[in-house]
């Protein structure tokens, strides 16, 4: 099954991978235009009072109180995510139910375009990004099946494993700024290779995060959801980190079928530094990932492969 891989956020040149073909020679797909870096980030349409049982008090508390206890209806995947953001907790892309697309990317603007061609700019100057050019150190857990569940986890596992890589720092976008590496006002996150929420205790190691963008973290979900609870996919994401550090230049994230194991269904490269993502790009990933979806066809797709040759995967 031929793959695909596309730099996300343009189509310039970027490290080839021995596990798979060089971006140069792949038929990268049309790709949105990149949103400004110094945009807010887009609020929720659907807002609670004060009040309410399940809002945090950051004055007080880091937890929200508990609705069991006071009878109320808990809070939603889209509520919970505000609440994080408002004590400082770092999000990661971890599958999530519902869209999440309003509280993760900006609203398109008509300087979109200039933005684009800023940051690529920018990137190529500094040879940052998609356009770093010395030695990686390529991190991952290697090819990993998908879980059919995963179980609650400590939502703060992640921030203590990065502080500990860090020595000592819990904030990805501090971690960068202390390094040199930060991207103007970009936010950085704590980025897992493989989401929780397709591997469960075993992603929350070192060898499974790093320091990336906001951006870059967001353009990650729509295929994680896509395959979530699919025990067919086997992820080997990985990251293209700079020696010495924990910084991200970019993440080549990777999906193959268990009955296909050498040829990847999926593949796209996401610079280390990706701006906020916009509505309309979003949009597009989602659809770029959308045959991730359909596992009968998939599984069809693979079966008429291995039966051209020879029953061999």
């Amino acid at each position: 099954m031929p793959s695909k891989l596309r730099p996300t956020s343009f189509s310039s040149p970027s490290p080839s991978r021995s596990s798979s073909p060089a971006s140069g020679s792949a038929t990268p797909t049309r790709s949105p235009s990149l949103p400004p870096q110094t945009q807010a980030s887009a609020s929720s349409s659907t807002k609670r009072p004060r009040d309410d049982a399940d809002t945090f008090d950051a004055g007080s508390s880091k937890r929200p109180k508990r609705a069991a206890a006071t009878g109320e209806t808990p809070p939603s995947a889209a509520e919970l995510y505000k609440q994080q953001n408002a004590v400082g907790l770092q999000d990661t892309h971890s599958a999530r139910t519902g869209d999440m697309s309003s509280l993760r990317t900006t609203q398109d603007t008509p300087q979109d375009g200039l933005n684009l061609l800023a940051h690529v700019g920018s990137q190529a100057k500094d040879k940052k990004g998609l356009f770093y050019e010395g030695s990686v150190e390529r991190r991952g857990l290697g090819p990993q099946q998908v879980l059919t569940a995963v179980p609650d986890r400590d939502k703060g596992e992640h921030t203590n494993v990065f502080k500990g890589m860090t020595g000592g720092e819990p904030s990805s976008t501090k971690y960068q700024k202390k390094l040199g590496t930060a991207d103007g006002d970009t936010p950085y996150e704590i980025l897992h290779g493989m989401g929780h929420g397709e591997g469960g205790k075993k992603t929350q190691s070192a060898q499974n995060l790093a320091s990336a963008s906001h951006g870059a973290n967001t353009a990650m979900i729509p295929a994680d959801k896509a395959i979530a609870g699919n025990p067919d996919i086997l992820v080997d994401t990985r990251f293209n980190v700079r020696p010495g550090t924990h910084r991200a230049e970019s993440v080549d994230q990777t999906f193959f079928h268990k009955d296909r194991p050498t040829e990847p269904i999926f593949q796209q490269r996401i610079d280390g530094d990706l701006p906020k993502v916009t509505t309309s790009q979003y949009k597009q990933l989602q659809k770029d990932a959308e045959f991730l979806k359909d596992r009968e066809r998939l599984s069809a797709a693979v079966d008429l492969l291995n039966l051209k040759d020879g029953g061999k995967g």
